[in-house]
């Protein structure tokens, strides 16, 4: 298997699998300056290529892209039996600034939302079922977009989650409100199979397309809520809301984060104390 088919397997897309196997070379082209082989370079090496990298003026964010890089051919190598460690897992550049998610929802918002939205728009039920994933189960689009009837345990009260390029799978426990709902639209729909939510309402500009379907719906939403702007923000409500209640490992395994340090980026912790510190220093507090 090469790493372009190791990378094709991991479902990343086209673009991304193009781009990272001629990234990829930029590395495997330093070993072989280095007379170093894949199959045996070392950490002090890495940082050895790191050092490199920084000599040739690339910008800590583009030397911490191409390390992910070899992170993910370093789990190749390990994969086909050619390596037994990966030297970059771990590795990663100090000073690179990541953004805070803001404009968060409250919990109590969420609901009034899920609540509202079928009761004052009379939507009809998959649209409600498409928000009850994104309010309680905190799910990205491409993670609806792979969902069937056969990933529902309703006896269990369960659903599972697909793995994406960019999260893993999971089991994630059904709030009681969705319960019913997708028990009548099952009912309702009994036989069909492919994607659980895959036709759009009246209006949507594509009757297929998941992706039309969650614009049109926030769009709806908006006249409940203007503070609502996308899907990204619903999701970073939840997981912040999450984080309140769960410990950091459990919360990273709901969102399905492959890193923990995407999850601690929504601790309420840190964004509580830049507020405190805003209000301390501020001029008007």
């Amino acid at each position: 298997m090469t790493f372009t088919q190791y990378l094709e397997q991991k479902q990343f897309t086209v673009a991304t699998v193009n781009s990272y196997t001629s990234y990829i070379e930029v590395f495997t082209d330093w070993l072989n300056g280095e007379q170093l082989a894949p199959e045996a370079f070392t950490y002090n090496e890495l940082l050895d290529f790191i050092r490199h990298l920084q000599g040739l003026g690339k910008s800590k964010k583009a030397i911490q892209h191409l390390l992910g890089i070899v992170r993910h051919y370093c789990n190749y190598l390990t994969l086909e039996g050619q390596r037994s460690d990966n030297p970059a897992a771990g590795l990663y550049i100090k000073g690179i600034v990541r953004t805070l998610p803001g404009n968060l929802l409250s919990w109590q918002e969420m609901e009034e939302l899920y609540k509202a939205y079928s009761i004052q728009l009379k939507v009809e039920r998959a649209s409600k079922i498409l928000l009850g994933l994104l309010v309680y189960q905190g799910l990205a689009t491409e993670e609806v977009k792979r969902l069937e009837a056969v990933h529902l345990k309703l006896k269990e009260g369960k659903i599972f989650i697909r793995s994406t390029p960019h999260t893993n799978e999971r089991w994630l426990t059904l709030a009681a409100p969705q319960m019913i709902e997708l028990g009548e639209y099952l009912q309702d729909n009994k036989g069909k199979t492919g994607p659980l939510l895959l036709t759009a309402p009246k209006g949507a500009i594509s009757p297929t397309h998941i992706y039309n379907r969650i614009q049109y719906m926030l769009r709806e939403l908006r006249q409940l809520n203007p503070k609502v702007i996308n899907a990204a923000q619903l999701r970073s409500s939840v997981i912040a809301h999450w984080l309140k209640g769960h410990h950091l490992r459990q919360v990273q395994y709901m969102a399905g984060h492959k890193y923990v340090s995407s999850t601690q980026r929504y601790q309420l912790t840190n964004l509580d104390d830049l507020k405190s510190e805003l209000q301390q220093h501020h001029p008007m507090s």
